[in-house]
């Protein structure tokens, strides 16, 4: 959002300069000038961003260097990189449930998982949360996208490495524990390419359990659509935080028993949200 004001205010500036100067023909010449003005500078300036972006990535950030704790300057640029992607894509997104998150401790955050967009729009909504997030190690593999991930503190979570996973879980949990972050993980493990959700990973509620913090439950709508929609149609898309399990429930079962009540959570509200749906088509 930032991002945008800056660019607007620099087109806008742009518009004025054209006026001074006397650029101006008759009313249909001088709205045309000046809307190409601000067209101009408004997408330059975007586009500037991103270019010095990828640079800086390649000439500052080093993947074999470990990453201790999440890098703020890298996560303000994160949303700003969110924000663009949302803005781009014509992802109108909205959130509820935003005073259920917790304000005096972190958290582990879970969601279903549906699209590629899932953690963009979930960072574009959430600008005052300090989240990073686990992922496949494949992804921190991308070319400049894995390099921004690892200076965020993401981190690469291998399933079929328990050793490796074991890691990722300690590495989350010291997170919450020195109070650098709060952690979100798909516990599904990969995109869902059905309506119904794929089982929730116990797994992954390792974390909460180790670091003794709540477990947040974040129903995520419409994700999917987005790439679909591009570039011809707006995509509305929903964040609903539908609950939290607190630390003491997460403490004492076990986490095969706190997966089931998370997705429980989840999936009641995104069949709640599908009857609507097709109650509103019958009308």
């Amino acid at each position: 959002m930032l991002l945008r004001i800056f660019a607007a205010i620099g087109a806008a500036g742009s518009v004025l300069h054209t006026l001074i100067a006397g650029q101006t023909g008759n009313a249909l010449e001088t709205t045309g000038i000046l809307l190409l003005r601000f067209l101009e500078y408004f997408f330059g300036a975007h586009i500037a961003y991103v270019l010095v972006m990828l640079l800086s990535t390649e000439l500052f950030i080093r993947k074999s260097k470990p990453q201790e704790k999440p890098s703020k300057f890298w996560l303000w640029h994160l949303h700003a990189v969110a924000d663009l992607l949302c803005f781009y894509a014509r992802a109108d997104v909205s959130i509820t449930g935003t005073e259920l998150i917790p304000k005096d401790t972190r958290y582990l955050m879970v969601a279903n998982h549906r699209s590629l967009a899932d953690p963009v729009v979930m960072v574009h909504k959430m600008p005052k949360e300090e989240l990073t997030f686990v992922s496949k190690p494949g992804n921190l593999k991308i070319p400049i996208i894995g390099k921004v991930m690892h200076k965020c503190g993401c981190l690469p979570l291998d399933r079929e490495n328990n050793r490796e996973a074991l890691k990722t879980v300690k590495a989350a949990t010291e997170y919450i524990d020195k109070d650098y972050a709060s952690v979100v993980i798909y516990p599904e493990g990969t995109r869902s390419k059905q309506e119904d959700m794929l089982p929730f990973h116990a797994g992954s509620f390792k974390i909460a359990q180790r670091a003794n913090v709540p477990v947040v439950c974040v129903a995520l709508r419409n994700t999917d659509r987005v790439i679909h929609n591009f570039p011809l149609k707006k995509t509305n898309v929903y964040i609903d935080i539908v609950g939290v399990i607190d630390a003491e429930y997460v403490k004492e079962h076990k986490t095969k028993e706190t997966a089931a009540l998370a997705q429980g959570m989840i999936e009641e509200k995104l069949d709640a949200e599908k009857k609507k749906e097709s109650a509103a088509a019958k009308c």
